[in-house]
């Protein structure tokens, strides 16, 4: 039931178009429910024509009657049925534009809500924090995205509109059939509840099935998110059967949530038209008693009860189907909000009251830990200190804790404990955005956007000029290659830049970092992906960009942060040693270890 409230919370932006869909809905109900009642005039008509006594009719309102002896009573039978047959088409006419309406408007909400859902859904998932992206693949995330939403807007549309719109129907086709007979409906409300109670009771099983196959849906799409990610990986070790038993499987998982789904699903409409016949067969045999023996009911009138009755039985069926749908999109509903409940990102959720301008002073971890798990400490009492215009470089083994400084800085995480102070102020008292616009960051796994290379290298600055690109492109020693391409800047580079090589893909994310001219400048293995040659252009181009300003760079290569004002040795989360080169080849091992290794020696 919250899932369901929660689900009706996206009506509140569609709410005019809601109540006009509503409104069109109710007309055409009544229209539903005045086309019926006029079987009464006919059939008095027909039954009357040949004693010509058809001005007088029994329990009709008033006003109704008035008007059907003024237009049709009181002419000869030809011409009564001749104008029953005009009403009646007019009837038909309006039903036909409050259908055509209420379906354009029904449409616009259902639509409408499709959107909301998806735009707050991505709107918040560039608000989540980094720990959410690890604990929820990318490809059950785009199976929400896609296959919940849509399954959320089925319900709206085949569900919840369903069951409004019959809801309606049934009530107007109630009133007929209590104005023909309350006996015989009396009957019917006692039997129905019966029937809704086996309806729901099968609701329940069909969403805990419907839940258990949208699980297997995102595990799917897991898998074929990784197998494409991964492609290269795939082919160079030649496990693509692998791959493929895998596939199978989870398709197999699928297959049998979705037949179990299904069998309980199947079992609605037959059993409502069971339960539906049962009770048709039961008022049948009480409507024998009340016009031959009792004679409280005439023959007119039990054939609108019996119109009424079976146009009920039309609706009942579709709102049992509709419920059956409402489950399932409540089912949906549930795994969307687990994305838009989760935990917003800290600092866009409680913004901090300053705005980060400018560094005057510098950057300085005091004590910092930080576990990613809970349990395992990724750093341990880290405390250095960055002054402005300072170059400061993070150097050790794998899994020392390297990026995870970096992340930090740029609050992709919180401390666990201790802090983070820049210009005298915690860092969490920095509004985020205002913070993260001053900053450029050339992570380790470099990504590009699926366009041209100009609109790469401004997407930090989507403001910049083409003469500020180009410029950027030159410092990034991006230039020179790019105009030797056909379309120059304008190269589309493909989905993550596969059209270009490594090196070229790290100049180019190189070359967003400079177009942006920030206060403090973090790279992450920027040279990396680079052959000698490309880190030979890019050292001199960052020599260049670091000049005065704040930065803290992280390397496997030591070659590339040789001249840093500080070195920091990492280990196990814990700083080892902090100095320049010379002072740490000789003091400390682990350093010293790895410059070796790299043929670097004290001199350098």
């Amino acid at each position: 039931m919250k899932s369901f409230i929660k689900m009706l919370g996206f009506l509140k932006s569609q709410w005019t178009k809601f109540v006009a869909s509503l409104i069109f809905m109710m007309g055409f109900s009544v229209l539903n429910g005045i086309s019926l009642g006029m079987l009464v005039p006919i059939l008095h008509v027909l039954f009357k024509a040949n004693s010509g006594d058809y001005s007088s009719i029994s329990g009709l309102n008033p006003t109704l009657k008035k008007i059907l002896v003024r237009y049709i009573f009181q002419y000869p039978p030809i011409q009564a049925v001749e104008r029953l047959a005009v009403f009646i088409v007019v009837i038909y006419f309006l039903k036909g534009i409050f259908m055509y309406l209420g379906r354009i408007f029904t449409a616009m909400v259902n639509e409408g809500i499709a959107k909301d859902l998806r735009n707050r859904l991505f709107s918040k998932m560039m608000e989540l924090p980094l720990s959410f992206f690890h604990s929820m693949s990318s490809g059950d995330i785009s199976a929400r995205f896609i296959n919940e939403v849509q399954l959320v807007k089925t319900t709206f549309t085949n569900g919840f509109y369903v069951i409004l719109k019959e809801g309606f129907n049934m009530i107007a086709f109630l009133i007929v059939a209590i104005w023909a007979s309350w006996q015989l409906t009396l009957i019917t409300l006692i039997l129905v509840p019966v029937a809704s109670a086996i309806v729901v009771l099968l609701g329940k099983k069909i969403r805990k099935r419907a839940n258990k196959a949208n699980i297997m849906m995102g595990r799917i799409g897991k898998q074929l998110s990784e197998a494409l990610g991964g492609i290269k990986v795939v082919k160079g070790f030649g496990t693509e059967e692998r791959e493929i038993d895998k596939f199978k499987k989870r398709s197999w998982d699928f297959y049998k949530a979705y037949v179990r789904f299904e069998s309980v699903n199947a079992l609605g409409s037959p059993l409502t038209e069971f339960v539906t016949s049962i009770i048709a067969g039961l008022i049948l045999f009480v409507s024998a008693y009340l016009i031959f023996k009792y004679r409280t009911l005439s023959p007119e009138k039990f054939f609108v009860f019996l119109a009424a009755s079976l146009s009920l039985m039309s609706p009942l069926k579709r709102v049992t189907q509709a419920n059956l749908i409402l489950q399932q999109g409540i089912a949906s509903m549930w795994r969307l909000f687990e994305i838009l409940e989760a935990e917003p990102e800290h600092g866009i959720k409680h913004r901090g009251r300053l705005v980060f301008k400018r560094l005057k002073q510098g950057i300085a971890y005091e004590d910092v830990y930080f576990t990613y798990d809970g349990e395992t400490w990724a750093l341990r009492g880290v405390s250095f200190e960055i002054k402005r215009g300072e170059k400061v470089a993070i150097v050790g083994p794998s899994g020392a804790g390297k990026s995870t400084i970096a992340d930090l800085l740029l609050r992709f995480y919180e401390p666990t404990k201790g802090r983070i102070i820049v210009d005298g102020h915690d860092l969490k008292e920095y509004d985020l955005k205002s913070y993260r616009r001053k900053i450029s960051v050339v992570p380790q796994e470099t990504f590009l956007f699926d366009g041209t290379i100009f609109e790469n290298i401004a997407y930090a600055k989507p403001e910049a000029t083409r003469e500020e690109v180009i410029e950027a492109a030159k410092r990034a020693r991006v230039h020179e290659f790019v105009m030797k391409l056909p379309e120059k800047y304008d190269t589309l580079i493909g989905e993550r830049g596969v059209r270009i090589s490594g090196g070229e893909r790290q100049r180019i994310a190189i070359a967003r970092a400079i177009l942006r001219n920030p206060e403090i400048l973090v790279l992450d293995e920027a040279t990396s992906s680079l052959d000698s040659y490309s880190e030979e252009m890019i050292r001199h181009a960052l020599e260049e960009l670091l000049v005065g300003r704040t930065s803290l760079i992280i390397a496997h290569r030591l070659s590339t942060i040789l001249n840093a004002d500080k070195i920091i040795v990492l280990n196990k989360g814990k700083i080892l040693d902090i100095g320049k080169h010379r002072e740490l080849y000789e003091r400390c091992k682990l350093y010293r270890d790895l410059a070796n290794l790299q043929f670097i020696s004290q001199e350098v």
